[in-house]
């Protein structure tokens, strides 16, 4: 059992994280789970006592439905993801939620929105500290990014709002100039894309396959002309 007062959080002491977890329900919407967001994920940055809640978050994980299961292996994405997490100690528990977390995003009755954070929690506990941390944009249908020819920041858009990319407030400003996405063929994915793709299609949503094949395409550079691959742009604004 971890020593908590000897840990910190967002706020301080992490010595109230025990009421904090003993108080979780498989109701997302609980304030519960709002408390421990902030705490040991604030804003995606986390502190001492974050990976101290990996085991906690897979044991409740674990005694819950495949349906109810959704936030606290999302939110051990989270914490797993961070650019601050040290894992040292942690490696059966990650592995443990990486292996349910598997099982648990071919569930079919999951919303698209929980199977999209439940891709990027796996790609988390994969290892994969980019796309455990963006692929949620997925769901919103907008990434930042940087043009690796120019440097230009930029907006790609996949998704519901359409596929292009821009440099411009497309949002206020629908006139800006606007390069289409072109998308990668399905056969041609691999990798991330074409685990991304199996999933979806296995989950019977054509909608979010398509857009995975858009998401690995390719695009010119609104400032500077230049063709681009989207990952290599996503992964840019993740680079110091």
């Amino acid at each position: 059992m971890p020593n908590w007062r000897e840990l910190s959080h967002a706020y301080g002491s992490a010595e109230d994280i025990p009421e904090i977890i003993s108080a979780l329900t498989p109701d997302a919407t609980s304030p519960a789970w709002d408390d421990l967001w902030s705490r040991v994920c604030h804003q995606g940055t986390t502190y001492s006592a974050s990976p101290a809640v990996l085991p906690f978050l897979l044991s409740v994980a674990s005694n819950w439905s495949t349906t109810d299961r959704v936030m606290p292996l999302t939110l051990a994405g989270a914490i797993v993801a961070a650019p601050q997490t040290i894992l040292d100690g942690n490696e059966e528990t990650v592995e443990g939620l990486r292996i349910l977390a598997l099982s648990t995003v071919k569930n079919p009755e999951l919303s698209r929105q929980d199977r999209i954070y439940l891709m990027q929690s796996v790609l988390a506990f994969q290892g994969d500290r980019l796309w455990g941390r963006v692929l949620d944009h997925l769901d919103d249908g907008e990434f930042s990014a940087l043009c690796p020819a120019c440097r230009k920041s930029l907006y790609v858009v996949v998704g519901k709002h359409g596929f292009f990319v821009t440099s411009g407030d497309w949002v206020r400003e629908p006139c800006v100039v606007k390069t289409e996405v072109k998308p990668s063929e399905a056969h041609a994915l691999t990798g991330i894309g074409k685990w991304l793709h199996t999933v979806s299609v296995q989950s019977n949503d054509a909608e979010l396959s398509n857009w995975v094949c858009y998401l690995f395409g390719k695009s010119n550079c609104p400032a500077c002309g230049k063709l681009f691959n989207l990952p290599d742009a996503i992964r840019e604004i993740d680079e110091p």
